[in-house]
């Protein structure tokens, strides 16, 4: 039963496995090593912020800020690239374009917090911008 405890506690460890501090005080506990992006709204009236499976906020008001937990695949091998992706839109929920922050994570450094202020949009063949 000890080796199994112990074990235990090594995967964890490796896995990257950990605690990481919220803006208000809490946490997001990683099963895997990811990242905790605060993200600033500097740029456009309303975004909402798409990860690679799914919208995971919609509607972020221009100045306010969230935090989103990213994590990564397991087995990823031990350095991992972690995308989060910001669209713009008017009050008339008008198109402004988008932009994608990658975040790399490694299982030997293990989960952390990042900020990521959006101040700038691109749409196809370099137009784009904020409001």
């Amino acid at each position: 039963m000890k080796r199994l405890m112990v074990l235990v506690a090594v995967a964890a460890v490796l896995s990257g496995c950990m605690l990481v501090p919220g803006p208000t005080g809490g946490g997001y506990i990683f099963h895997q090593v990811g990242i905790a992006v605060r993200v600033v709204n500097n740029c456009a009236p309303f975004l909402d912020l798409e990860t690679v499976v799914d919208v995971v906020v919609r509607g972020l008001r221009y100045g306010d800020s969230v935090t989103v937990p990213l994590v990564s695949a397991p087995f990823g091998g031990s350095n991992r690239r972690l995308e989060l992706t910001a669209k713009g839109y008017t009050a008339d929920r008008a198109y402004l374009g988008s932009t994608t922050a990658h975040f790399y994570v490694s299982t030997y450094e293990g989960s952390r917090g990042e900020v990521w202020e959006v101040d700038q949009l691109r749409l196809p063949g370099g137009r784009g911008g904020c409001q």
